[in-house]
């Protein structure tokens, strides 16, 4: 009934079996019901079988009902409302939807009479409790639709505007950051290190997650080297404008040049903050990357086709939607996950081993290498900066205890001396205060060691991988690798998040 209705209103029929379709036959013993079956089964635009044993039947429908709640953005469910007759019913299905954060129209169907009654809109709520809604406009779906599939919030839309208006560059001159790790030889430079990479040539209709990833992630290049750049240049010119407003008393009768010269570093200071702030480097380097990253498990995710994505829009699990909270990368990386192909045919032992292969070679053991190399570079930059403070405090205690000896000892001479040695314990101080400001702004051990257990639980679920050889099993390791990803991914956010660029004080 399900299939016949779609076709006639231009949907298209995806047909999810618990077993291969010769052993699903075996369901249908009746001649009438089995002539229905093959002619919608062949009639189905796609067809996915899960591996399904007569021997764990119940197993068997569970899990399909698992791939019908992955697929799901609304679930229909013509049901009399009983609790669910056992797992895999549809009464157990309606509760994974609801768990899951899936919107379900709810068609009361009275079994005794043959009648069906009113329609109910059910959307998960407290402790099992769904909250139970009229669904008898006229207009209730296209709400329900509206309400699940588009963005909430006006900034939503805005940033979603200027990701989709962003465009390619030849190069990024913002160097200051790529200067900075080479000069305390953390990281070379590359050659051209002001050419941006070129964007990748893909297939969207192919991998639409793919090519997503792709321009997300340039994107996410391009601005964290913006703002990263533009908190070292802050830090320089702020230091830079001291030591110009010190060297007055060295050379008097430059003053005025020199404070013309203060003066032009502190409106470059300004001009900095003010390019990062109304160019929003800081929230798109955030965003883009979240995007980016998020983007990076999907689609092995899908393949398994029992996994929902990991993002329902923007909407956050409960009675309402957090206005203030609401983030568009979740909704577009949703909306990539719809564009995305639904797994077909069947997935067999020979599969599930090979997307675990692939899927570790991918994506796992490349973000465990990256990690450990994340974790030695931002231990190697917090050591090289901790050293270059140490180095300033010890050069300024040298300088006192010279200038105290001087003065006892060689009088005439300190005194002469005096305004420079106030150049240099002055100057020393401010020039030691940025770079602990570049330090503590950028929290490189907390990095380091956010890094060093990400690469350590990669490797464990890599590890796991190996192993796996059922489609649930393979559902729940894919599952747990995204969440490692994630909770990362929301560990770093959250980090920077409060760290815009600002003037230092």
């Amino acid at each position: 009934m399900a299939a016949r209705s779609a076709r006639a209103s231009d949907f298209q029929v995806r047909a999810l079996l618990p077993f291969a379709p010769d052993e699903y036959r075996a369901d249908f013993t009746e001649r009438a019901e089995r002539a229905d079956f093959e002619r919608e089964l062949s009639a189905a635009d796609q067809l996915f079988s899960l591996p399904g044993q007569r021997s764990e039947e119940e197993g068997a429908y569970v899990l399909v009902g698992k791939a019908v709640v992955a697929a799901a953005d609304i679930l229909i469910a013509i049901w009399d409302g009983d609790a669910a007759n056992g797992l895999g019913g549809t009464g157990h299905v309606v509760e994974q939807a609801l768990a899951n954060s899936v919107p379900v129209i709810h068609i009361l169907v009275d079994r005794n009479g043959g009648q069906s009654g009113t329609l109910r809109l059910l959307t998960d709520g407290e402790a099992g409790a769904p909250k139970v809604d009229s669904f008898g406009r006229a207009d209730s779906y296209d709400l329900l639709l509206v309400d699940t599939l588009l963005p909430h919030t006006t900034d939503e839309r805005q940033h979603i505007a200027d990701f989709l208006a962003e465009t390619t560059r030849s190069s990024n001159w913002r160097l200051e950051y790529p200067l900075l790790l080479a000069a305390l030889s953390v990281k070379a430079l590359p050659r051209a290190v002001w050419r941006e990479a070129p964007l990748p040539v893909l297939d969207k209709t192919q991998r639409p997650d793919l090519t997503t990833y792709a321009w997300a992630n340039l994107l996410a290049i391009r601005y964290a080297q913006m703002f990263r750049s533009g908190h070292v240049a802050n830090y320089v010119l702020s230091a830079l404008a001291v030591l110009l407003a010190l060297v007055g008393l060295l050379f008097p009768a430059a003053k005025v040049f020199l404070v013309i010269a203060e003066l032009g570093t502190i409106g470059m200071l300004f001009l900095n903050t003010r390019a990062g702030t109304e160019g929003e480097w800081h929230r798109r380097w955030l965003q883009y990357r979240h995007l980016a990253e998020s983007l990076r498990p999907l689609f092995y995710l899908k393949e398994t086709g029992l996994i929902s994505t990991p993002f329902r829009s923007d909407f956050v699990r409960g009675n309402a939607h957090r206005e203030t909270g609401a983030d568009w990368t979740r909704w577009y990386a949703a909306a990539i996950w719809r564009e995305m192909d639904s797994p077909v045919g069947s997935i067999d032992s020979a599969e599930i081993a090979s997307l675990a292969h692939r899927f570790s070679d991918e994506q796992i053991i490349p973000q465990a290498q990256y990690h450990e190399i994340n974790a030695a570079r931002m231990t190697k930059l917090d050591h090289r900066l901790h050293e270059i403070g140490n180095f300033l405090i010890g050069a300024v205690i040298c300088v006192c205890c010279l200038y105290l000896v001087g003065y006892i000892f060689f009088h005439e001479i300190a005194k002469s001396l005096t305004n420079a040695f106030i150049v240099l314990t002055a100057g020393l101080p401010a020039v030691g205060a940025a770079v602990f400001g570049l330090r503590g702004h950028g929290e490189h051990l907390l990095a380091a060691s956010r890094s060093v257990s990400s690469a350590a639980a990669f490797d464990a679920a890599a590890a796991r991988l190996a192993k796996v050889s059922d489609p649930e099993a393979l559902a729940r390791e894919f599952g747990h690798a995204a969440s490692i990803m994630l909770a990362d991914l929301n560990e770093w956010t959250i980090t920077y998040r409060e760290r815009s660029l600002e003037i230092p004080a």
